[in-house]
């Protein structure tokens, strides 16, 4: 296995999303992104389908899976004898033949409908996604309603298929462009430390960095995309390239771990600011107005003594979260601000 080497991002302030969009059409939607962002992604599309809800779209594989688009649930029966579904995983994973474990366009239109737009467009970056292994252990449980994280065969099985498929991924990105990005979506961070959830620290770092491992082996950047508090101080523990964070309503709770983000950023991480909101509250804001929010948490994190030019330069800009369940409206605003404060920062000293 090569050495990865980090991916240098070579502007500041790029704009980018999170995944998830509220649109139907594909190919629409994927034409939208490329004249839209700087850093094309292709888009999950949950009212599309069930099917590219975030834990259904990354299913496909998974030992004991019970998928039921009418009462639109997922979940894994793991009262079945599921030893020979285990196996053909860590067989395709000590293989390396993975398009077994691939996503179909079944579940994922918008992927297919970016590959195919792609190739019209000379491309710096593209990005992609996958729901991480935390927030799929703990969203998707068993038939008797117990999450699958706390069945350590299936926690272990979901870790590497969870893998294979963002590898997966980049080997279809690759020929697009070398410069790969695919972030780990982990909503259900906020929970990590509360009585809810029972996990120790070091096995979520163990579990995200088994995922960023096998990014980085075909020489791709790791984001972790959690909207709301958590651990950062953990976060920037593992292996992960970008942080990406609702900085519209969290940036407070990230300036606490200053230490740790300075020490992020000097190993050459990128913080993603998740500046603009993807609520009815950006109703009431301009991108002028998030100029000024965003330019006074830069001001905050260089009073923890983090150097000015290097936050800016180690920075990206995306919206707070995914935008699949709002409206197209809301989405068109939020985008729309998304892209005018990028001019705005891009000029910032």
């Amino acid at each position: 296995m090569l050495k990865y080497k980090p991916m240098k991002i070579n502007n500041k302030f790029l704009t980018l999303g999170i995944g998830s969009l509220p649109y139907v059409d594909a190919a629409k939607s994927v034409e939208w992104i490329f004249n839209t962002f700087d850093i094309p992604f292709w888009p999950q599309l949950p009212k599309r389908s069930f099917k590219e809800n975030m834990y259904s779209q990354f299913s496909q594989g998974l030992p004991g899976l019970v998928i039921d688009e009418k009462k639109k649930t997922i979940h894994v029966d793991s009262s079945k004898d599921l030893s020979e579904e285990l196996a053909r995983i860590y067989e395709a994973y000590i293989s390396g033949s993975y398009d077994s474990f691939g996503i179909t366009e079944e579940y994922t239109e918008g992927f297919y409908s970016f590959i195919k737009e792609a190739k019209k467009h000379k491309l710096e970056y593209v990005k992609g996604h996958i729901t991480g292994p935390v927030s799929f252990g703990l969203g998707v449980t068993d038939e008797a309603g117990k999450s699958i994280i706390y069945n350590e065969s299936l926690k272990e099985a979901l870790v590497k298929l969870l893998e294979i498929k963002a590898v997966w991924q980049i080997d279809r990105l690759k020929p697009l462009t070398e410069k790969v990005i695919i972030f780990i979506d982990e909503p259900y961070l906020t929970s990590f430390g509360s009585s809810f959830v029972n996990i120790k620290r070091e096995d979520v770092i163990s579990m995200l960095d088994s995922v960023i491992d096998g990014i980085h082996s075909k020489g791709a950047a790791a984001g972790i995309h959690c909207c709301g508090n958590t651990d950062w101080s953990m976060i920037a523990e593992t292996k992960v390239d970008i942080i990406n964070f609702d900085a519209y309503l969290y940036a407070d709770n990230l300036s606490l771990y200053s230490k740790d983000i300075d020490k992020f950023l000097k190993r050459g991480g990128y913080l993603a600011w998740g500046i603009v909101p993807t609520s009815d509250a950006v109703l009431k804001e301009t991108s002028r107005s998030l100029f000024e929010r965003l330019n006074l948490q830069i001001k905050n994190l260089e009073k923890k003594s983090i150097d000015r030019a290097l936050i800016i330069q180690n920075s990206l800009l995306t919206p707070s979260c995914g935008m699949g369940t709002l409206s197209e409206n809301l989405t068109g605003d939020i985008v729309d601000k998304l892209s005018n404060l990028g001019k705005l920062l891009k000029a910032m000293q």
